[in-house]
């Protein structure tokens, strides 16, 4: 019976990419609850801005020169879904005008 179950027991939970586990460095279809998971996202392009989100919460990250952003979370007791947003932050966004509408 050890053979079959091991001391890694306990249950897996799903992580979703989104279609984008190949972005991830260290991805895994699955990890157990309560596992320490990090993973790393390198491709970065220049002036973007990246957010990650579990479960639409935003992830805390840190960063290195080798291995791109470094997130890190814990596996909780259910499925996933882990997003990323990007978005070019060079890109001028002018601000909303107001258009003064002519009196009745």
């Amino acid at each position: 019976m050890l053979t079959l179950f091991g001391c890694g027991g306990g249950n897996r939970f799903r992580v979703d990419y989104n279609g984008r586990k190949d972005a991830f460095r260290g991805a895994k279809d699955t990890y157990r609850a309560g596992q320490q998971v990090t993973l790393y996202y390198d491709l970065i392009g220049t002036d973007t801005d990246y957010a990650f989100f579990l479960d639409g919460e935003r992830l805390q990250t840190d960063y290195s020169h080798q291995k791109g952003y470094i997130l890190r979370f814990t596996m909780p007791d259910r499925d996933v879904t882990l997003t990323v947003e990007s978005y070019n932050s060079m890109v001028f966004v002018p601000p909303e005008e107001t258009v003064d509408l002519p009196e009745e």
